[in-house]
């Protein structure tokens, strides 16, 4: 019985920290979603008033620094809160092999989303951020000058299905002005 209640403190843990990390991930995409674009006057000319994000207006290149950031740091989170699970609890080789299978996804995430956004930046796009989910992917990009064309998106689109077998549905990109 004490062994029961042990794992499933492990296993209650382990799924509150991966509840964390899509909770961080769900609220990033909707600052995304719900940034509003900044306005540029009429004739063309003058500054633009940049991204809103957490009070505070952006560039566009500070706003992809800042969901890094943010993305890395909801992962250090969810990596420290597992770790100090394994430390402070005495596991069967079933709940440990469980838990480092989850720091493996979480670090396996981490490294496909950093590769596919060095591909997407590769292609000539100036910036953009990648969430990696089980069953989706986000891709926030910045918009080149004249906007993204079919083949731009098309890149990306092929850039994401090379690297992670999504199809096309699963795959949300989004354009940052």
């Amino acid at each position: 019985m004490k062994v029961f209640k042990r794992n499933a403190v492990i296993l209650t843990v382990i799924v509150f920290v991966c509840a964390a990390v899509y909770l961080n991930w769900a609220y990033s995409k909707s600052k995304v979603a719900n940034a509003p674009i900044p306005t540029v006057p009429v004739g063309g000319v003058g500054d633009s008033t940049g991204l809103y994000y957490e009070g505070e207006a952006v560039s566009v290149s500070d706003y992809f620094a800042v969901v890094r950031l943010d993305r890395q740091q909801a992962r250090d989170t969810a990596m420290s809160t597992i770790n100090t699970a394994v430390e402070t609890m005495s596991m069967s080789q079933q709940a440990l092999d469980n838990t480092m299978a989850e720091i493996v996804n979480i670090s396996e995430l981490s490294l496909n989303e950093t590769e596919i956004e060095s591909m997407i930046k590769a292609k000539g796009f100036a910036d953009c951020v990648v969430f990696l989910k089980d069953e989706s992917v986000f891709v926030a990009v910045s918009s080149p000058e004249g906007g993204l064309t079919d083949t731009s998106v098309a890149q990306i689109a092929d850039i994401i299905t090379q690297e992670t077998l999504m199809s096309l549905d699963q795959i949300k990109i989004v354009e940052v002005k």
